[in-house]
């Protein structure tokens, strides 16, 4: 199963709380570091493909 981004997005929010607050919260960043890399990567796959997609557009016009 794979998670949306929304769901990316809030775990890094909870995540962010739990590492600002929790006494041991640093023990997580590693995790928070991987949520990041995800989203970085689902952005720049979709800025790529909207980049094919407009590059096949202007060929046809």
């Amino acid at each position: 199963m794979t998670a949306t981004v929304p769901q990316i997005k809030k775990a890094m929010a909870d995540l962010a709380a739990i590492i600002e607050t929790s006494p041991r919260g640093d023990k997580y960043w590693p995790i928070f570091e991987r949520l990041e890399r995800e989203l970085a990567t689902r952005d720049t796959r979709a800025a790529r493909l909207a980049a094919a997609r407009m590059a096949v557009t202007e060929v046809r016009i």
